[in-house]
């Protein structure tokens, strides 16, 4: 059962990034096609950030909503986001597009909740490290096949869009096909409660503000080439597809590095805003593109890496969980700026600065694995970060509930005296006066 089942995921990654790079790698590039700019980008993103943290919320805080995983509910979410795609052809609208997109999310973030728990529940820890980077190696492999597919598609132009959508979620489906063939049955377990709380916080808070800076790079950058520079939408998928190039070889690299090294991929990312701003022609954005997976690569492991770390003993479904719900508000943060700052792109740059510097802060004073501070320094920020954050919550939450109750009762003392008002009234007519 086990080698099946070992086969089957990974063979279903295989497939399922070929999918991916056709379906979710081009929507951006598609709404930028049919006129929508870094505003109405940011609005579908915005909407579509909500499940994630829904349910990465619900499940962190009671998992046997969702869990034991089961071939049934595997297979139905998995099946389910690989349809949506195909509804978008039928609804072409703006609204539409954006309902296509928030669904998609919804099914993608109990997929991905189900598929971690089903890896680390079925596996010891050489078969985890097994299935995890042989997944990894044909998610690579896989991602630069779908790229490339889409690059040729999006040559033909707005049919190459659907064409795209139509035939990933083809493949899409054929990796669900795969995952119907081995047993599937990971029972329930009682996980343990977070330890380190400061140090978690730190990484959770840089998590946020990191990935608020990518998501709306995104934005920003598929606005900037398709709207900004009149270019076609395979430029778009070109870009992706050197990206996805070089993180591979970004991953061989920083994947053995220690986390000291991360503090240099943190300092030369920070100037990825600055290169896509400034790039003018596509062939600049092709080695932006380049520059920005080489050094997001290591930004992003950080925080994975040290979620590794902080959470083990939570169990791996638990901790999945958190760090969905955290890309989820990182994604909300990133977006409901891009809805504010529209087409002017020299705010939507100067917010990913502003994002991306604070993760630098975040990382360089209070992470001690990589501070520039010395450990009991950055332990201490940390803690008065922590600290700081619950204070400012707690006073949040107790002038928001006294607003509400100020509010309750002045609508209550309003209440009564229209209800006064209409008895007098009333009276008044009843003794003709």
């Amino acid at each position: 059962m086990r080698l099946g089942l070992r086969i089957a995921l990974i063979l279903e990654a295989f497939l399922a990034y070929i999918y991916v790079s056709l379906t979710n790698g081009v929507f951006l590039a598609y709404l930028a096609s049919l006129g929508y700019g870094a505003g109405d980008m940011s609005v579908v993103i915005m909407a579509s950030s909500l499940p994630p943290v829904l349910i990465g919320y619900l499940f962190f805080k009671k998992p046997s909503l969702f869990l034991p995983t089961t071939k049934k509910k595997l297979l139905a979410v998995h099946a389910g986001e690989r349809l949506v795609w195909l509804a978008i052809p039928l609804l072409p609208s703006f609204e539409g597009l954006a309902a296509i997109y928030l669904v998609k999310n919804l099914f993608s973030s109990l997929i991905s909740l189900h598929m971690n728990n089903l890896i680390y529940g079925a596996f010891d820890e050489i078969g985890i490290r097994d299935v995890t980077s042989k997944r990894s190696s044909l998610a690579s492999i896989s991602s630069i096949i779908g790229y490339f597919l889409a690059t040729v598609f999006l040559t033909a132009g707005m049919e190459g869009f659907i064409k795209a959508f139509v035939y990933g979620s083809l493949v899409g489906l054929a990796s669900t096909l795969l995952m119907a063939l081995p047993e599937i049955e990971v029972p329930f377990k009682r996980l343990a409660a977070i330890r380190a709380v400061e140090k978690v916080y730190s990484v959770s808070l840089y998590q946020v503000l990191y990935l608020a800076s990518a998501n709306l790079l995104s934005i920003l950058w598929a606005s900037i080439m398709v709207k900004g520079l009149g270019l076609e939408g395979y430029w778009v998928a070109l870009v992706s597809l050197v990206g996805t190039v070089t993180t591979i070889f970004a991953s061989l690299f920083w994947g053995k590095r220690g986390f000291r090294h991360y503090r240099y991929s943190l300092a030369l990312d920070a100037a990825t805003p600055f290169l896509v701003l400034v790039a003018g022609s596509p062939y600049a954005h092709l080695a932006a593109s380049a520059y920005s997976s080489m050094f997001g690569t290591g930004s992003y492991f950080l925080g994975g890496f040290l979620y590794a770390r902080y959470l083990g003993d939570m169990g791996p479904a638990v901790a999945s969980s958190l760090l969905m719900a955290l890309g989820g508000a990182g994604q909300l943060l990133g977006s409901l700026i891009g809805s504010v700052g529209k087409e002017d792109y020299a705010i939507l740059a100067a917010a990913v600065v502003v994002f991306r510097l604070a993760a630098l802060l975040v990382a360089f004073l209070a992470i001690p694995e990589v501070a520039v501070v010395p450990d009991h320094m950055a332990r201490n920020y940390a803690g008065t970060l922590y600290d700081v954050s619950v204070l400012g919550y707690r006073v949040t939450v107790e002038i928001s509930r006294e607003a509400v109750m100020t509010t309750v009762r002045i609508a209550v003392l309003t209440a009564c005296l229209a209800v006064l008002y209409v008895i007098y009234r009333a009276a008044m007519i009843l003794l003709g006066v």
